[in-house]
C-alpha cells in the first residue's frame, strides 16, 4: 500500500500550468463558465492534496506465489533525490 498523494499534488501543478497556458483556446472553445469550472476544480485538487486534506491510495495485489514483487516501493526513489527540496514535500 503506498499514499501517492504528495506525487497526485504535482501531477495536478503540472496539469494546471498547462490548463492555464491554454486558457484562450479553452475559452473560444467552452465558455468562459467552463474555464472558472475547471479552474477550480484543478487549483482545488491541487490544494487538497497538497495539505493533505485529500489522499490517494495505490494498492498491488499480486498471486500468492509470486515473490518477485519487493517488499517497498523504495527501489522507486532510490535513484535520485530533488535538488534544493526536502524529498515528498512540494
Amino acid at each position: 500500500m503506498e499514499n501517492l498523494r504528495l506525487h497526485y499534488a504535482k501531477t495536478l501543478e503540472h496539469w494546471l500550468a498547462r490548463f492555464e497556458a491554454a486558457v484562450p483556446k479553452v475559452t473560444d472553445m467552452f465558455g468562459e463558465s467552463f474555464v472558472r469550472t475547471w479552474r477550480l476544480y484543478l487549483a482545488g485538487s491541487l490544494g487538497a492534496f497538497a495539505t493533505g486534506e485529500l489522499q490517494l491510495f495505490q494498492a498491488v495485489f499480486a498471486r500468492a506465489r509470486d515473490n518477485s514483487i519487493p517488499w517497498t516501493r523504495d527501489f522507486l526513489y532510490a535513484r535520485s533525490k530533488p535538488q534544493g527540496r526536502a524529498h515528498g514535500t512540494l
